[in-house]
């Protein structure tokens, strides 16, 4: 009869562990797709190409109504210098994520507005090192205009992302 109700008893852990573990996946979801859609941009900057950046962007009103290739040359520009494969390692692991109000509650009207988007759709990340802020603001696209079957995000705001990787901070 023991040996029963330890079966029983590990039986129902196992089904607690994997029920967790399934809990947790769905959970952080958003957090990953987030995630890819930084390295697909970073990847784009990187790589030569920049066509793709406008699909994941949400375009300044200043480059608005420039050609594609201005507006890529633009945000290669404005971009390099704040994404790096490093850098994103550094926020993946240590960098807050969660609602734009949430994380920004002073700026997320503004970036809202200058962006146009709804600020109470779109998500950050957050990370403070060194005296450094580092500012990761995404939207959900919809439909995806990357292609992929998940939903993806566009970047709204990135500011120092890369410098988070620099140890002589």
């Amino acid at each position: 009869m023991k040996a029963k109700h330890t079966t029983l008893g590990i039986a129902l852990l196992a089904v607690a562990i994997v029920v967790t573990a399934v809990c947790w996946w769905v959970h952080d979801a958003p957090r990953r797709q987030s995630l890819a859609s930084l390295v697909r941009l970073d990847n784009a900057l990187h790589s030569g190409g920049h066509a793709e950046l406008l699909d994941l962007i949400v375009l300044p009103a200043a480059v608005q109504g420039r050609t594609a290739p201005e507006q890529s040359e633009f945000l290669v520009k404005a971009l390099n210098d704040e994404i790096s494969p490093e850098g994103l390692a550094v926020l993946r692991k240590s960098g807050d994520y969660g609602p734009l109000r949430k994380l920004f509650p002073a700026e997320a009207e503004i970036w809202g507005k200058q962006a146009g988007v709804n600020p109470d759709e779109c998500v950050a990340f957050k990370l403070e090192r060194h005296g450094l802020r580092a500012e990761v603001v995404l939207v959900p696209d919809s439909p995806p205009a990357t292609g992929h079957s998940s939903p993806g995000f566009r970047i709204v705001r990135l500011n120092n992302v890369k410098q988070l990787a620099d140890t002589n901070l």
